[in-house]
């Protein structure tokens, strides 16, 4: 890096947006430059977050434009991130974009090695690979404490935020595939998906999805904008013992369940093929650090691109994620069919 501090600009503050511009505006090795919103409304609600110096502005290619800027936040709409990501590379800018990166794959390859040949940093907003609870999901599977994967569950439920540029598998799943990705260390090779549309519009604010691991795990996601119980909720069933991420319970943020079934060889032939043995168990609430997820993954990107350290939600990581949607996409359009993703 030419510069101590590394001067970036955000493009979009929306919902999400005054929260990237208090972590920004707080880091230490950050100069928050540029805010920019089409609304000139937005600007009241981060005026007391951004120093003095920091310009607002309509207009994006100011920001893009700008020499000394050296990256871009893009937290806006899904079906914007596109054309805003590939015009932040060719100007030369390390980017930070909200999830998912784009909503086409071959769009996403696309900025993926526009970034790659350029030698700048792509990191995408997966908030939850940055939370301490998923990090200890994570650490209990390489430890082989929960024993073989059989599956895993995940429920993302709200009523509202609906968005009015993506479905909600769009808007919600990208974060429970991250995960289940990410504790995997693996991607799904194919998905098949359900959903409705009950609130009547052109987009899907329902959805049942399964995802299939090329070792037989199967992970199954439920994301709604309709229903009026919240939850964040992850589950891991091994052969071992099941794991729980409940991201609304700060006091038991993860809960392992010793209890467990498992068989035996083969006995008479007249008793069945299998003998199942059930097994009881303690329930244990680790210790979970409490910090800020964004906060970590604001840190994390200043430091891929101040101190090139790697990132975990690059593009490569995120165009998987979107390769995985756009499966998901296909398979509610041919209701249900298994899609392989590509």
């Amino acid at each position: 890096m030419r510069n101590e501090m590394l001067n970036i600009g955000i493009i979009g503050i929306g919902h999400w947006g005054p929260n990237v511009v208090r972590n920004l505006a707080d880091h230490p090795r950050v100069q928050l430059r540029y805010v920019c919103d089409i609304d000139t409304d937005a600007f009241k609600r981060v005026s007391k977050l951004v120093p003095k110096e920091c310009q607002f502005v309509v207009d994006a290619s100011v920001i893009f434009s700008d020499e000394d800027i050296d990256a871009v936040a893009i937290i806006t709409y899904a079906s914007t991130h596109y054309d805003l990501v590939k015009r932040a590379l060719l100007s030369k800018k390390h980017v930070l974009c909200e999830k998912p990166l784009t909503l086409d794959a071959v769009e996403g390859e696309e900025l993926c090695l526009l970034a790659e040949a350029s030698g700048l940093k792509l990191m995408v907003g997966f908030t939850f690979l940055f939370n301490n609870g998923v990090h200890k999901l994570k650490e209990l599977n390489s430890a082989n404490i929960l024993g073989k994967i059989h599956y895993l569950t995940s429920v993302r439920t709200h009523m509202g935020l609906v968005r009015q540029d993506v479905d909600v598998f769009w808007d919600l799943a990208t974060h429970d595939i991250s995960i289940m990705n990410f504790i995997l260390d693996s991607m799904p090779e194919a998905v098949s998906a359900t959903g409705a549309k009950v609130l009547g519009g052109i987009y899907y604010d329902v959805v049942f999805i399964t995802l299939y691991y090329h070792d037989g795990t199967i992970g199954q996601i439920h994301v709604s904008w309709v229903d009026s119980n919240k939850e964040r909720l992850v589950c891991i069933i091994g052969s071992k013992a099941r794991v729980e991420f409940n991201d609304l319970n700060a006091l038991e943020t993860v809960r392992i369940f010793e209890k467990g079934i498992s068989f035996n060889e083969p006995v008479e032939a007249d008793f069945g093929k299998f003998r199942f043995l059930l097994r009881d168990g303690d329930i244990i609430s680790p210790k979970i650090d409490v910090s800020e997820p964004l906060s970590q993954l604001i840190d994390s990107f200043v430091c891929a691109v101040m101190d090139d350290k790697e990132i975990i939600p690059d593009g490569r990581y995120a165009l998987e994620v979107t390769k995985t949607l756009v499966a998901v996409q296909k398979s509610l359009a041919s209701r249900g069919l298994r899609q392989l993703i590509k």
